[in-house]
């Protein structure tokens, strides 16, 4: 009867919606087991790419994760503890971790403690959620690069970053200028500010790409290629090989590089929030470096071949004087300016000699010489 089909009717509903469910229930499972296997990295293969990269130093140093005050940890690597001369810190870019700089430790840390650190969100460091808004997510990096001073308490250093790690520098130099002696920038991101009429001289097309990119994550395409991953990393970044294949002719370098970059989304999340237009910083660098506190000195180091430009160098010289800016230009080096080491270190240690001499004179950092490769307006 009517009554009786209608329970019917409703028993094969619930089977159906049961049936549903489960199936339901099943792909998610199978999609996220397949997301597991899908992209070819974890934890213990970054560790292991690691590993091989700083085989290649050859001084001893301390691998150690340091905990922070709000429960995440920095990946930290400790050379020549104890050092007479003032600490200096590296702050890798974006995209990068400790492993980049394998070039530069033997010879940093000759003469002093030398402390490089994967930054939050990068690297074996902890992965945090960063917010979406660039004020925001510029606090979340400053402020952990300050929670792990505190933790290794080390009140005072040198501080220098490349790339996004320059930018990152230059924003904690400006809200703990007590703990930096001297700030040096290489090739770093973030300091121009975006010209009124940029987006004009873009083609249409590329802009269309911008528009469509804009809601991704930047390194979502390396996992989203899964297996096909390592080989894309290869083909697209043959420039990051070339500055390493005097140390890693092989695939050493661009394993260890992939396995950082195919990790959990998050510091690319900061550097998305940070940046407008595929390049531009919402809060430029250049507009706010008149405010560094007046005992600080600063550095720049650029690459003759990078796309970054030194003229953001030359303006910081002019807002701040002559006689606390010097810019330097390295022969032949790229972006990844510290890869072309013997001048590159050759011009940090210069720097931080004359650190370690002014502190014990007791005087600031002031009227610091030209280099043989101080930059020519015009050079490049």
């Amino acid at each position: 009867d009517f009554r009786t089909s209608r329970h019917e009717q409703r028993r094969g509903f619930r089977e159906a919606s049961a049936g549903v469910v489960v199936a339901l229930v099943s792909l998610v499972s199978y999609l996220v087991a397949s997301s597991i296997m899908w992209v070819p990295t974890s934890k213990n293969h970054l560790e292991n790419s690691e590993a091989k990269v700083l085989s290649k130093v050859r001084m001893e140093f301390e691998g150690q994760f340091v905990e922070l005050e709000n429960g995440e940890s920095v990946r930290t690597l400790v050379f020549s503890p104890g050092k007479p001369g003032i600490p200096l810190v590296l702050v890798h870019g974006f995209g990068a971790a400790v492993g980049t700089w394998v070039k530069n430790y033997d010879s940093l840390a000759a003469d002093r403690t030398v402390y490089a650190l994967d930054q939050i969100g990068f690297g074996r460091s902890s992965r945090p959620t960063f917010s979406t808004e660039a004020d925001e997510a510029e606090d979340q990096l400053v402020e952990g690069l300050e929670q792990w001073r505190k933790a290794m308490g080390v009140e005072s250093f040198i501080l220098l970053g490349h790339s996004l790690g320059g930018y990152v520098s230059a924003a904690y130099s400006l809200r703990h200028p007590q703990h930096v002696k001297h700030l040096i920038l290489a090739d770093p991101w973030g300091m121009p500010e975006r010209p009124q009429d940029h987006s004009t001289t873009i083609p249409l097309g590329y802009r269309i790409i911008r528009s469509v990119l804009s809601h991704f994550n930047f390194l979502a395409i390396l996992r989203g290629v899964g297996p096909a991953g390592p080989g894309l990393f290869q083909r697209a970044r043959g420039d990051l090989h070339g500055v390493f294949a005097d140390y890693f002719p092989g695939s050493t370098m661009m394993d260890y590089m992939y396995h950082c970059n195919a990790q959990e989304a998050s510091g690319e999340i900061a550097m998305k929030s940070l940046n407008e237009g595929f390049g531009w910083a919402k809060n430029p660098m250049l507009a706010r470096i008149g405010e560094l506190d007046e005992s600080l000195s600063v550095s720049f180091i650029y690459g003759e071949r990078s796309w970054m430009n030194p003229t953001s160098g030359m303006k910081a010289q002019d807002r701040l004087g002559d006689d606390r800016v010097t810019v330097d230009l390295v022969p032949d080096a790229s972006h990844h300016v510290f890869a072309q080491a013997g001048v590159f270190n050759e011009l940090v240690n210069q720097y931080c000699q004359l650190v370690d001499a002014s502190v014990e004179g007791k005087g600031r950092l002031r009227n610091l010489p030209p280099t043989d490769y101080a930059y020519q307006p015009g050079e490049k």
